[in-house]
């Protein structure tokens, strides 16, 4: 028989075992086990779990710290030996802590993977300072430690083409720039970029575009000289770094890379694709000493590129003409930008009158900038500078608000307002005009949105999906410089628009000119074809306004029946009395 003593230590053994059975269980269900580290004798203790975690089949393996080193992997950067012993922090009484990562070897684990793992605790010193005793958790961290590689690949290189991204081919360009300068070389930097790659997308498909970047980054690869680097530079264009490398040797390299594009056609799930591309390059450090520089010049020089037909390449040099152009649009985009800040873009107002009587049937709303020194400039000096650098958008919901505001203030207004194909596909501008609409519903019928011929008929169902929206609203709309851009037939005849604007340019000299003559009463043809009316632009005299009036023109509008001004040319309403004071009185 046992004693009470001797079943009351029974008990508390068999408690404790219970206890460490269950702690295990947790700390591999979390993926964890601790450890106990004598490191005088350099022995190592373990919890129960740690050879299962670890996939250990031999607990004689980590029973030392020597045996577990033994695991880790020659390619990792530290381990518990160079965090306990090679630190220099003292242990002021409560240890000095460590957390480190390493990889236990697959092979040595027998499995097929590297095992990493986290490697947290504290080693305390004895009353030397050299270290005595350690313990504390390994954690295992292979996922999170895929996610960390995935996020490092992620930030130097892009998914789709397996090249650099373009903030890492910048760094390497930045590396190859200083490398050259010291060794007074050149070298290249090329943009390649693919040609019609929108209608690839719209063709093809989104997919297949993939695909196609993806075959021509592997063509790119092979064509390269050993040292050279490549990467995808935006969308469907590649970046590439030329070492040791002049102006002929680029053009000669970038032939190469055009042949080796379009040698084949690319076999995509959705069909074979026919593939071209535009070159632009530019020489470093002699025409770029830096990489903002650089990129300036490439696209420059694949602007030019882009307008050739054959070879589609050009190696940039500098040009006076070019660069003064180029900086005269960066001047005007800032005044652009501080105008739109500074609420200095104001309308002024043409009249668009009834052929018939010469009554103002409606206004248009042209947009004016007011320059820093007070000039007066008209849209034709700003607007496509605007439209060509993104700012467009800000213009056109400026000139908006100026429009709804006019309307609100006198509803003797009625205005047309052009807009740019952006402000049409901007979700912003469709909302601030739906919410005036709602806010004071009379607005809807006195104002005209006008989109330009050559953007309406850029996209004809986002067109017509567009002018569905306006009309909905309750607003009409308006093609401008109808005839410029030849519109098909087909495509006019699905566009339920309200009025075509007949392009000025055919106008001038009217009465002197048959062709002319012939070609503006086929448009007005095709305009009563399709049941729209008709305003006719730039009329200016008398004997012009009677000939469009015999062929039936609606409306007329230019300098012989008025200019454009900047005060609004109808009496404001009277201001609403508060009906909250009238009711008190």
């Amino acid at each position: 028989m046992h004693t009470v003593k001797e079943r009351r230590e029974k008990i508390s053994e068999t408690a404790e075992t219970e206890n460490a059975s269950q702690a295990g269980e947790v700390l591999f269900s979390v993926g964890e086990t601790v450890y106990e580290w004598d490191l005088s004798n350099d022995q190592l203790n373990w919890a129960e779990n740690a050879t299962g975690l670890l996939g250990i089949n031999d607990a004689d393996k980590i029973n030392t710290g020597r045996n577990y080193t033994r695991l880790v992997t020659p390619h990792s950067s530290t381990n518990r030996n160079v965090a306990v012993f090679g630190s220099d922090k003292k242990d002021q009484g409560n240890g000095v802590f460590y957390q480190i990562q390493y990889a236990l070897a697959a092979e040595a684990l027998g499995v097929e993977k590297d095992v990493w793992v986290e490697d947290s605790g504290r080693w305390f010193a004895d009353p030397k300072g050299r270290p005595k005793r350690a313990h504390g958790i390994v954690r295992i961290i292979n996922e999170r430690r895929a996610l960390e590689e995935r996020f490092d690949r992620l930030s130097r290189f892009d998914d789709l083409t397996s090249l650099y991204n373009r903030g890492y081919l910048n760094e390497c360009l930045e590396a190859e720039l200083k490398q050259a300068e010291i060794e007074n070389s050149s070298l290249a930097f090329v943009i390649v970029a693919l040609d019609r790659f929108e209608q690839i997308n719209s063709i093809y498909g989104y997919d297949a575009g993939d695909q196609v970047i993806a075959e021509v980054a592997k063509r790119m690869k092979t064509s390269l000289r050993g040292g050279d680097t490549i990467g995808r530079f935006s969308g469907a264009k590649l970046g590439v770094i030329l070492k040791k490398c002049n102006q002929k040797e680029l053009l000669t390299a970038g032939q190469r890379f055009l042949s080796h594009i379009s040698s084949e056609v690319v076999i995509t799930e959705n069909g074979p694709v026919a593939v071209t591309a535009s070159l632009g390059g530019v020489v470093m450090p002699r025409y770029a000493n830096t990489v903002r520089q650089a990129s300036a010049a490439v696209q420059s020089a694949l602007e030019q590129a882009r307008r050739q037909h054959h070879p589609r390449l050009v190696a940039y040099k500098p040009d006076a003409v070019a660069e003064n152009k180029r900086r005269a649009a960066t001047k005007l985009a800032g005044e652009v930008v501080s105008a739109v800040q500074e609420n200095r873009l104001q309308l002024a107002y043409q009249p668009v009158v009834d052929a018939d009587s010469h009554r103002v049937a409606f206004h248009e709303a042209l947009v004016r900038m007011i320059d820093s020194d007070g000039t007066i400039v008209p849209a034709s000096g700003f607007v496509n500078v605007a439209s060509n650098l993104g700012l467009i958008r800000m213009v056109d919901q400026q000139a908006l608000d100026l429009t709804l505001d006019a309307l609100k203030r006198a509803r003797q207004a009625k205005l047309a307002l052009n807009i740019s194909i952006e402000s049409s596909r901007d979700s912003d501008w469709l909302a601030k005009l739906a919410g005036a609409v709602r806010h004071q519903p009379d607005i809807a019928p006195r104002l005209i949105i006008e989109l330009n011929e050559n953007h309406a008929a850029s996209d004809i169902d986002e067109t017509c999906r567009f002018v569905e929206v306006i009309h909905n609203l309750g607003c009409r709309t308006a093609i401008d410089g109808f005839g410029a851009g030849f519109v098909s037939f087909s495509n006019l005849k699905q566009l339920p628009v309200d009025i075509l604007k007949i392009d000025g340019q055919f106008i001038e000299g009217l009465a002197d000119s048959p062709e002319n003559q012939s070609f503006v009463r086929a448009l007005i043809d095709l305009a009563r074809v399709v049941d729209t009316k008709i305003v006719v632009e730039w009329v200016e005299d008398d004997e012009t306004a009677l000939l469009l009036k015999s062929w039936g023109v609606d409306y007329l509008q230019g300098y012989g029946f008025g200019a454009p001004i900047m005060s609004a040319p109808w009496p404001l309403d009277p201001p609403v009395a508060d009906q909250s004071i009238e009711k008190s009185a």
